[in-house]
């Protein structure tokens, strides 16, 4: 099924539709750093539509109460919206050996997925891949992520950061994401040449990009197309439905293109 927003304002100016939710792939990652439920009724109502995914991001949700935390999972819920867990405090769980306690209590909240990182925490890659198994047999899916924040260096073994992507994949992990840092952010130039030896490798549906500024988003929909997952704060959620339909910087032409 597809959206051509014919449900929206002005129905009579035509945009590039695009897949209606529940979406496979093209999917928009929305960071949510702990808003309160009253800014959370105000981004659904306006940009619930275009957000497929909840990142509940840094840890922030360790600082709210259950109940609250029930309740933005539920509103998310629905809108169509799956949640997953991301942040230092899974890292936390890790070195305290609380893992299995920590997935089995996200899953009882209603949460879809959590991420295996290592920001903070240092995990070998069989741990990453032992904590994708414990996740999965605890009935929620997994977003792991490649690459080491703080740390440009990461970026320089391409081979490495493959091997990473293909034991995540065999692990059971559903979308590996690939961090920002070292790649749009904190650095000179944007490292497309990067980016396109792991497409070369990996079906980027299978991917999540981080892509915090407007710039790397436009270079990922022009390298990729609608198929790409894109992981982007709250308040660019709009601004990157745009660029998907072809309104935003791309011109008239690229527009009437979308739409022929």
């Amino acid at each position: 099924m597809s959206s051509s927003l014919e449900n929206k304002a002005f129905p009579f100016i035509r945009v590039a539709p695009r897949p209606a939710k529940p979406r496979v792939t093209g999917l928009t990652i929305m960071a949510d750093r702990g808003m309160g439920v009253n800014r959370l009724d105000d981004l659904l109502a306006t940009a619930g539509d275009y957000i497929d995914i909840a990142k509940m991001g840094i840890g922030a949700w360790r600082l709210l109460p259950e109940d609250l935390l029930r309740r933005k999972i539920g509103l998310y819920h629905q809108a169509g919206i799956q949640v997953f867990l991301a942040g230092d405090a899974t890292e936390a769980a890790f070195i305290q050996g609380q893992s299995p306690r920590f997935y089995a209590a996200a899953k009882a909240l209603g949460v879809d997925a959590v991420e295996v990182s290592s920001a903070q925490a240092i995990m070998s890659l069989a741990d990453k891949c032992e904590l994708i198994r414990l996740a999965r047999a605890a009935g929620l899916a997994v977003v792991a992520e490649a690459g080491q924040k703080a740390q440009e260096d990461w970026t320089k073994s391409l081979s490495y950061v493959l091997r990473q992507i293909e034991s995540y994949q065999d692990a059971g992990a559903w979308k590996v994401l690939i961090q920002a840092e070292g790649v749009s952010e904190d650095v000179d130039r944007f490292k497309s040449e990067f980016i396109l030896g792991i497409a070369a490798k990996y079906d980027v549906e299978n991917l999540i990009f981080q892509a915090k500024d407007a710039s790397a988003q436009l270079w990922y929909l022009s390298a990729f197309g609608n198929v790409v997952n894109l992981d982007v704060d709250d308040h660019q959620v709009l601004d990157l439905e745009l660029l998907r339909r072809g309104i935003r910087k791309r011109g008239v032409f690229g527009l009437l293109g979308a739409l022929g």
